[in-house]
């Protein structure tokens, strides 16, 4: 299995939603809240990826963090509209470089300096696990199939590092979005709990972008008991 893997310096982190230029669309009500939050992206590629494969990251990514409340956009302009704008490299290169000039098992690292966040990604560490799909589960992949895989993967690579920034953590969970080793299982697999946040990652970002869920609580608030019992 590969690992993401975080670098990180002056961890000042500030909100993140994404908006996307081609918006990804959805046509049924993804998440419990009342609105969502926006966030900008913009694409820098030094890496080779397809037009299909790019697509289906872009769709992937968007997807995961519209079921928890967070509206991703990617575009190359800067939009005011949008509650924080974030950067994505694909350049494996860079990672190397991250890594003192090694090539380790890391698939995507997010450096924080000062305010600026940036996530880089590694696109031929990716689709190299295709082989190791290839030649464990499924047999010979045709270009399209291998394209809609490993954006899958790169998808939800993305949407685990956006979630360091979205909820201003390095932390990991043991399951869910934030576990820390993706593998051959998230390319395989349709399991949604892979993408799922903790009840505690969820209260966290309903509480830094003022999230309403749809269905109030039903419990009454602490100062509704105290009046109840007095």
């Amino acid at each position: 299995m590969r690992s993401i893997r975080h670098y990180t310096r002056c961890a000042v982190i500030a909100a993140l939603t994404l908006s996307v230029s081609g918006a990804v669309a959805f046509s049924r009500q993804l998440h419990r809240y009342r609105s969502t939050a926006s966030a900008c992206i913009r694409v820098s590629m030094k890496d080779h990826l397809s037009g299909p494969a790019f697509s289906t990251i872009q769709h992937e990514a968007s997807r995961i963090w519209l079921r928890h409340g967070v509206a991703l956009t990617w575009t190359q302009q800067s939009a005011a509209s949008c509650d924080t704008f974030e950067e994505i490299v694909f350049d494996d290169n860079e990672l190397i470089r991250l890594a003192g000039g090694k090539v380790d098992t890391a698939l995507a690292r997010t450096v924080f300096l000062g305010r600026s966040r940036t996530i880089y990604v590694s696109a031929p560490r990716a689709f190299d696990m295709m082989t190791q799909l290839r030649e464990k589960f499924v047999g010979f992949l045709t270009n399209g199939e291998r394209d809609v895989r490993g954006g899958r993967l790169l998808g939800r690579i993305i949407a685990h590092e956006l979630g360091h920034v979205l909820l201003t953590t390095m932390m990991h969970s043991k399951t869910g979005l934030m576990r820390p080793v993706f593998g051959l299982k998230d390319v395989l697999s349709d399991d949604e709990r892979l993408n799922d946040l903790t009840p505690g990652e969820s209260n966290r970002l309903a509480m830094r972008f003022s999230l309403v869920p749809f269905d109030p609580p039903s419990a009454p608030s602490v100062l509704t008991r105290r009046e109840m019992t007095r």
